[in-house]
């Protein structure tokens, strides 16, 4: 990925890969000044719909994404005018009150760490988890039976697989709620292919950055 020279937010990393701007934000301020940013909407969003544990990453989460809408528009592109609201199976969706679009987006968050990814052609897709082995006893959730077997003669392939279907599955968007499991990517030099009945072949790239290990999935 590439990393832009322009000034950010304290916390805030801003790169490009593939016509997809990534915001990185880290715990930044407190929740009243993340809160100031939100619209209308989006602040019934947080209070009726966002448990209070979570609610500080989801507002990093948020204030990220309008912080790459900023990066790819300008900075005349307030925070107010950019909202993201759930669509309808729950997934954030952008809505501008002016300017071009439609924009796609996806956001990941951890304890720590929150990321956003926005495009203005294509699918896009990110996920994010912290550096750590992924618990055996979770495999069967998203592994399937031959990938089980590979991961067990090497088990940090684990983490990365549960990432790239994480950010894979918010890219695809199925319609009906299907496995991880059943998703089973055959991986090339920067691309991968979705093995049948899915006839899919996406561009997909790893960043660890932080202690966390990033995944983009872009069509």
């Amino acid at each position: 990925m590439q990393r832009t020279a322009s000034t950010h937010p304290e916390g805030f990393t801003f790169l490009v890969w593939s016509g997809v701007g990534v915001g990185v934000l880290e715990e930044p301020g407190e929740g009243p000044l993340l809160k100031s940013f939100l619209s209308p909407g989006e602040r019934v969003c947080l209070d009726e719909r966002v448990l209070p544990q979570r609610q500080p990453e989801w507002l990093r989460g948020r204030h990220a994404c309008k912080q790459v809408v900023r990066e790819l528009m300008g900075p005349e592109s307030l925070m107010h005018q950019v909202e993201v609201l759930p669509g309808p199976q729950g997934e954030p969706q952008l809505h501008l009150s002016e300017g071009p679009g439609p924009l796609n987006i996806s956001i990941s968050h951890t304890r720590t760490l929150s990321v956003a990814a926005v495009t203005a052609r294509g699918r896009v897709g990110v996920d994010v988890e912290p550096m750590a082995p992924v618990e055996e006893r979770l495999w069967h959730f998203f592994l399937s039976p031959a990938e089980r077997a590979r991961c067990e003669r090497e088990p940090e392939l684990a983490l990365r697989l549960w990432v790239l279907k994480e950010a894979l599955y918010k890219a695809l968007r199925p319609p009906q709620p299907i496995p991880l499991r059943s998703l089973i990517p055959e991986l090339g030099e920067g691309v991968l292919r979705l093995a049948p009945p899915f006839e899919w072949e996406l561009s997909f790239t790893f960043l660890p950055l932080r202690n966390h290990l990033l995944a983009v999935v872009h069509s």
